[in-house]
């Protein structure tokens, strides 16, 4: 393609855009203008603002109340993904100012989740499950053992950047050359929770039927002679667990899909893998040391307790919210 120099840049970018449907970057990069300045050009048209007037001769530091309620009102439309720049353009004001005001408002520039948004069954089917457990006084909830499985990376909680130190020398952090991927089961409940289950192999049917096996004593020592109830996710090697299937105490309750939220186990998780980057293992005996360590911490009963007694509460909301998920 051949372009006539002697064009201007806003005229040269509105032809590729709307004439030729250039993409932005390709755009930025036949011309040389900037991407960020393409796609501040391609909002503002999209807009109905027009890109050849001297806009920043206009633009004021001062956001008013109602500038203000605009703005906080586009941010929460999750189909916006705008930003600072853009905002200013559209209410006049400089993206500075924008950017004071939301971290004055407690806005964080941060990565955005990928939720997957669930059908209406599956909202209709979390409901009933919420309901089915609140029942008589939040029975099985509990008698219920919330199990999961966890994925960690050595590298993932040994990397730390910033240590407290001393005037006279700097701290040197080993450097892990290998990584090393592990991953963990458990289960957790209201009177207690198993050991932590370690191992490398990537899970498949046979080999979560041996893990549960292999701690079925343990779910029976946690609630001896009574009748308690087991939870897993979908997950296909979660599929028919047999060790379960002549045991009269145990039932499993059918948990629905896509409801991380709804299961207390994930909090630990999260918490288990702070508290094993805190520990910055350098090895695999060092991570399984930790890990083991903290885990064993963690579900001492004034431990773990309050990670279920938040659950009646959640249950609560996610009726009220007619199943939709919940930030957890």
């Amino acid at each position: 393609m051949t372009f006539f120099y002697d064009i201007d840049q806003k005229t040269r970018f509105i032809v590729l855009y709307q004439d030729a449907n250039m993409k932005p970057s390709h755009i930025s990069k036949v011309t040389g203008i900037p991407l960020r300045t393409v796609q501040d050009w391609i909002f503002k048209i999209e807009n109905d603002i027009d890109i050849f007037a001297h806009q920043s001769k206009n633009f004021t530091s001062k956001i008013d109340e109602e500038t203000t309620k605009g703005i906080l009102k586009d941010l929460k439309d999750p189909s916006s993904q705008t930003s600072t720049r853009k905002l200013g353009a559209k209410y006049n004001v400089s993206h500075t100012a924008v950017r004071n005001l939301l971290i004055q408002k407690g806005f964080q520039f941060k990565p955005v989740k990928n939720n997957r948004f669930l059908t209406a069954e599956e909202k209709k089917k979390r409901v009933l499950y919420c309901k089915d457990m609140l029942k008589y006084r939040c029975k099985k909830l509990k008698r219920c053992f919330f199990s999961d499985e966890m994925g960690i990376r050595l590298k993932e909680v040994s990397n730390i950047d910033k240590a407290w130190q001393g005037p006279n020398g700097n701290l040197k952090k080993k450097r892990i050359n290998q990584d090393i991927k592990l991953n963990c089961w458990a289960a957790i409940s209201w009177n207690g929770a198993t050991s932590l289950h370690i191992f490398s192999e990537n899970l498949d049917n046979a080999l979560y039927q041996d893990i549960v096996e292999s701690h079925a004593m343990e779910l029976e020592d946690i609630y001896p002679n009574q009748n308690y109830y087991y939870q897993h996710d979908n997950l296909p090697a979660h599929n028919k667990l047999e060790i379960f299937e002549d045991d009269e105490k145990i039932e499993i309750i059918d948990f629905p899909t896509y409801s991380p939220d709804l299961n207390p186990i994930e909090n630990m998780w999260s918490a288990l893998k702070y508290r094993v980057g805190c520990d910055a293992p350098t090895d695999e005996e060092e991570l399984i040391e930790s890990l083991i360590d903290n885990w064993e911490f963690m579900i001492e009963l004034e431990n773990l307790r309050p990670y279920i007694e938040t659950l009646e509460r959640r249950y609560l909301e996610c009726i009220e919210k007619n199943g939709n998920v919940l930030p957890y």
